[in-house]
């Protein structure tokens, strides 16, 4: 009897899960298994554990394997402080032994679109197995059998381990460089789908990268990369715009962190001790990704000459940058789980006052106004947190990409909610509708008797539809779902999920994105820098003296009707000037910026450097 049980479990777990698979890689062979009708290879290593002598250094490839490998279950996660949404205490988890990457296909033989998701975290935390609402969020079955799509969910290294710059790493590297070992760890999984995925049924010329949060930081990252052409064919960033740090600031602040750990001895001994401490010690120095509804940038890439050789507004704006179809788009109430439980309408003046200069502070406060109830200014709260850091940077990043290139941009707004109780208060979070692109709400504790919803299950559907119809064609419209415009950043025209029927779906929060802009400095993107190498000035064009400049610089053109534009390297417009040959830039704060003349027929542009 008991052996007749045993062979009927065995049976059912057969049914369950399948027939084992067993494909080779370019490491050697992988064994995963099969759910349904879809084939789930987890835990794929992609790279070296990067351990050892190996912390630190540029991603190499894994050590190869004959006998085929088990990747059935999910990676161990990095390093990381882990911490739940909404809460202030953490625990320490991970191992560095972490390059890992899985595969969902509904097909081994199929030539499908592959699409490769970047979890989110702050670039601190976050794994391709973070669990939500009682579900592996970002598991990617659903994803694909729905949607006919091979996915691929990939780690990187994260934090101290991932972002460290240092005098002691420079020395190493024959381009005398350090940091965006993350960046690394993310390329290199590109190309092992570029190598690899014809194996599972994907189509290694059709990939779509997409990524949530931080996710969506470095897949806007990876546009402006140029070790990343060719390795991604479409994007999609969810709640975020890339971002990159300066390098100077990011060094000075590893030297700092490092001295805090080793004070005495050479850069190169320093370096010696810190691959010796334990990767928990190291993640003990990281902190919230999000604090009071902030996002922090504690760790991010950096501008290295190398990787990155401008910051994306920049090459954004000289055109340098992976030209592919993008969606971008944020949520409404990004930041609501962040809101303190109680807000008084002087806490929303105190934000206003710490946020925003006195310039603008009326304005402000007639847009986001404290109200005379807690419910009216916690509104007000989670609007200035979500606007100033989601939806009007959204807004400058659709303009700067669709103004630079030829391939369409498409722009979201989630407005839909969920009915559960726990979070029902938090609106269109941040984070919420991955559970409807991924198709895995109707598994979680979200979706349970009443609060699951036929509008739930329509936006899932719509969600999947639209991505990934954006993954085969590079434009997610199809004929059974409302009509998504491409983007236009003149008329800022949208795709509202979760429509709002009072709300239009051109001009998205205008008044509110123009106080940010302006908060920020941000006077828009053109296209007049297209074409243009900042970093190799030409020959030919007008005269400018003195340069360095304290403030007053002249223009010596022999054309008295040139329009006169200046930028930042941010591609911020700081001024623009008709018919003169002498500048004022006395109030630039110290820095490089490029003076571009226009004449009606050719730009001319010199870099000038504004010293104090």
């Amino acid at each position: 009897m008991r052996t007749a049980l045993l062979i009927i479990w065995f049976a059912s777990l057969s049914f369950a899960h399948g027939r084992a698979q067993t494909l080779q890689t370019q490491y050697g062979p992988v064994t995963g298994t099969q759910e349904g009708t879809v084939y789930i290879f987890r835990g794929i290593p992609f790279a070296a554990p990067p351990t050892g002598d190996l912390r630190w250094r540029p991603t190499q490839a894994p050590q190869p394997w004959t006998a085929p490998r088990a990747t059935m279950e999910f990676p161990p996660v990095c390093p990381q402080k882990h911490y739940e949404q909404g809460d202030t205490s953490y625990t320490l988890v991970g191992d560095e032994d972490c390059l890992y990457l899985n595969v969902w296909s509904p097909n081994l033989t199929g030539n499908y679109p592959v699409m490769v998701y970047i979890h989110g975290g702050g670039n601190q935390q976050g794994s391709s197995s973070e669990t939500v609402g009682g579900i592996t969020l970002y598991d990617g079955k659903n994803l694909a059998d729905r949607g006919n799509v091979v996915v691929v969910t990939i780690q990187y290294r994260l934090g101290i381990l991932g972002y460290l710059v240092h005098p002691g790493l420079e020395a190493e590297n024959s381009d005398h460089t350090a940091g965006n070992y993350a960046v690394m760890d993310q390329i290199f999984a590109l190309q092992w789908v570029k190598n690899n995925i014809s194996h599972f049924g994907g189509d290694p010329s059709n990939v779509t990268i997409f990524g949530e949060s931080a996710g969506g930081v470095n897949v806007g990252n990876l546009l402006t990369c140029s070790a990343a052409t060719g390795l991604f064919h479409k994007a999609i960033i969810e709640s975020a715009v890339p971002l990159l740090n300066a390098y100077a600031t990011a060094e000075s602040e590893g030297i700092d962190l490092v001295n805090g750990f080793i004070s005495q001895g050479s850069n190169q001994d320093k370096m010696k001790y810190m691959r010796t401490i334990p990767a928990e010690e190291l993640s003990r120095t990281l902190s919230n990704p999000v604090q009071g509804g902030i996002v922090q940038q504690a760790w991010q890439p950096v501008v290295d000459h190398h990787l990155f050789s401008s910051f994306p507004n920049t090459a954004f704006q000289s055109g340098a940058f992976n030209q592919v179809p993008l969606i971008i788009g944020s949520n409404a109430d990004e930041m609501r789980p962040g809101v303190p439980a109680v807000v008084t309408p002087t806490q929303v003046r105190a934000l206003i006052n710490s946020a925003v200069p006195a310039a603008y502070r009326n304005t402000a406060l007639a847009l986001y106004p404290p109200g005379n109830t807690n419910a009216e200014a916690k509104d007000s709260y989670a609007g200035i947190l979500t606007d100033g850091q989601f939806t009007s940077t959204t807004r400058r990043t659709a303009q700067c990409v669709s103004l630079n290139q030829q391939a369409p941009v498409w722009r979201y707004f989630f407005t839909h909610t969920n009915d559960f109780p726990a979070i029902k208060d938090w609106g269109a979070f941040h984070g919420l509708e991955l559970f409807y692109v991924f198709n895995n709400l109707e598994q979680s504790l979200f979706a349970l008797g009443p609060w699951y919803t036929s509008q739930d299950k329509e936006i899932a559907q719509a969600m999947l539809s639209y991505w990934t119809q954006f993954a085969y064609t590079g434009n997610p419209n199809s004929s059974n779902l409302p009509v998504w415009p491409a983007y236009n950043a003149g008329t800022d025209c949208y795709l509202n999920i979760g429509a709002i029927a009072s709300e239009d779906a051109c001009g998205l929060r205008p008044a509110k994105c123009d106080l940010w802009d302006q908060v920020t400095g941000f006077n828009g993107c053109v296209s007049s820098l297209s074409g243009i190498d900042i970093h190799a000035e030409p020959a030919t064009g007008p005269t400018v003296y003195p340069n360095p400049t304290s403030g007053i610089i002249h223009i010596q053109s022999g054309d008295p009707h040139l329009k006169i534009q200046v930028f930042d390297l941010l591609g911020h417009i700081w001024g623009t000037y008709q018919e003169t040959s002498v500048l004022d830039l006395s109030g630039l704060n110290p820095g490089t910026y490029l003076l571009v003349w226009n004449n009606g027929h050719e730009l001319f542009y010199r870099k000038i450097s504004v010293v104090r």
